[in-house]
């Protein structure tokens, strides 16, 4: 006989497995809101760390945080924004806020209906480019009167989901 009971419940497993490969990405993307292309992202703050010490090092330490706003009515959480920031217009340079190496329950929680702020370091280093905005923000009064802005991404994830979420902001 061909067809023996274990040959069919072989035969039917296999059929479910790739059943499973074929549905799975499908299954995924049910996990995520439907309204998740509407969370928002927005530069709001940036500070220097220590203003004193700009001129004797050759670089600036700033805190860049960034509001993160989930309409949605479900938990999302992000693993990582990149970003390129701006002073007056001029490029300063790319950074980085990765949390891809802490597990999914250690993650930034953004709760459905609110705001989560998150904290970024960014180093400005002085070059031909960077000049002009260096030396404005060596000077603590000059600093406050600096536009800033952001563009970049953020990798907004539910359960077993992500979505790459695109963002401009400016203060």
């Amino acid at each position: 006989m061909f067809l023996s009971r274990r040959r069919m419940i072989l035969i039917g497993v296999i059929g479910a497995i790739v059943v499973i490969i074929i549905l799975l990405p499908q299954i995924l993307t049910i996990t995520l809101p439907p309204n998740v292309n509407s969370v928002n992202i927005n530069l709001s703050n940036v500070e220097m760390v220590n203003p004193n010490i700009a001129n004797d090092s050759g670089r600036i330490e700033l805190n860049v945080y960034f509001n993160v706003y989930n309409p949605t009515q479900q938990v999302l959480t992000t693993s990582r924004i990149e970003y390129q920031l701006f002073a007056n217009g001029t490029p300063l340079g790319s950074g980085i806020l990765s949390y891809e190496d802490i597990p999914l329950n250690g993650r930034p929680q953004l709760y459905y209906n609110s705001t989560t702020p998150l904290k970024s370091t960014f180093e400005v280093t002085y070059s031909n480019t960077s000049a002009p905005i260096f030396k404005l923000l060596s000077n603590p009064q000059a600093a406050k009167q600096v536009k800033w802005s952001a563009t970049g991404e953020a990798q907004i994830e539910s359960g077993f989901s992500s979505l790459t979420k695109q963002f401009n902001s400016e203060l």
